[in-house]
């Protein structure tokens, strides 16, 4: 199949070949632009986390200090 899909595409209009490739380029930036959001969203998440982390870590220890007095 995927020889007949080539060659399919191989005879096809210089002008069709040329849109295919301007498409391909779009798609190309797009999937760069969201692997970036995905990076940043993930960095973002970490710190969130890392907060959460540290905030219930000082809660924890106030609550032992409370507790132990």
């Amino acid at each position: 199949m995927a020889k007949a899909l080539l060659g399919y595409t191989h005879g096809s209009d210089p002008r069709v070949t040329h849109r295919l490739a301007g498409e391909n380029r779009l798609l190309r930036r797009r999937v760069a632009d969201l692997e970036s959001i995905v990076l940043r969203l993930q960095q973002e998440n970490d710190t969130l986390a890392e907060m959460v982390t540290a905030s219930v870590d000082q809660a924890v220890a106030r609550d032992h200090s409370l507790a132990t007095s």
